[in-house]
């Protein structure tokens, strides 16, 4: 138990603001096999975003406040890991350059226009959708779904090759075991979902089902496009997947 808790501990700390323990990004031996930890660790995010959001019920805080606080806590608690990743992935994806050329754009750490369009209407979505979304269903899907964004993320790096030579995220694409870390990775927001929906929250299985089924999509084009995934990536299918599954939720709940 203490070695799953500890890895699970790096994991949180590397794609989190919650420093949990210190990465030494020298020993890259560290983060070997931590995928399957991934969805956990949105259980974590979600968890802080429930806080959050029970917390301004209380206060009586207006919805648009809400909504606000709740955008923004979700990309600090990120260090905006994922949405520097669909940044860069949109620069690329939008060149309209060939595979290589798409890779180098990607790789340069200036924010192209497609960039930062992309970046600004994925930020307006969640903040749109999550505004739309009220009571304890908003709760209950806050917490599913970067969970579920971050088992899409487990499936495009165990799913896919990686595109490049090397790169950041090549650790965690060549010590995954595929699948049976996927399933691992399950495990956890599936219980929660589960829970939810017996408590009285159907509403999350909706949130699951648009989450999961707009992440595996999303990976798959990526894949057409690059012949392969990488941190990027990664990434931007957290992000498209959270933004799906909220648009989902606002028009059909």
């Amino acid at each position: 138990m203490s070695k799953h808790l500890r890895r699970l501990k790096i994991t949180v700390s590397y794609v989190t603001c919650l420093p949990l323990t210190r990465i030494d990004f020298s020993e890259p031996q560290l983060l070997h096999g931590l995928s399957k930890y991934l969805p956990l660790a949105g259980l974590i995010i979600g968890t802080m975003l429930f806080t959050l959001n029970s917390a301004l019920a209380i206060t009586r805080a207006e919805p648009i406040v809400t909504a606000f606080l709740l955008t923004v806590t979700w990309l600090i608690l990120t260090n905006g890991l994922h949405f520097d990743g669909l940044m860069d992935t949109a620069d690329g994806i939008f060149s309209h350059q060939s595979k290589d050329r798409m890779l180098e754009i990607m790789m340069d750490s200036r924010v192209g226009n497609f960039g930062a369009i992309t970046g600004f209407i994925v930020l307006l979505g969640k903040f749109v959708t999550i505004y739309s979304l009220t009571g304890a269903a908003l709760g209950a899907c806050l917490i599913v779904i970067p969970a579920w964004a971050r088992w899409c993320e487990l499936y495009a790096i165990g799913k896919f090759p990686y595109a490049k030579v090397d790169g950041k995220g090549k650790v965690w694409h060549d010590t995954t075991v595929f699948p049976i870390d996927l399933l691992k990775g399950a495990a956890p927001p599936l219980a929660v979902t589960a829970a939810f929906a017996l408590a009285g929250y159907p509403i999350v299985w909706t949130a699951m089902f648009f989450c999961v089924g707009s992440g595996i999509v999303f990976s798959h084009i990526m894949n057409s496009k690059l012949g392969g995934q990488t941190g990027d990536t990664y990434g931007a299918t957290v992000e498209m997947s959270e933004l799906c599954s909220l648009l989902a939720l606002a028009v059909f709940s």
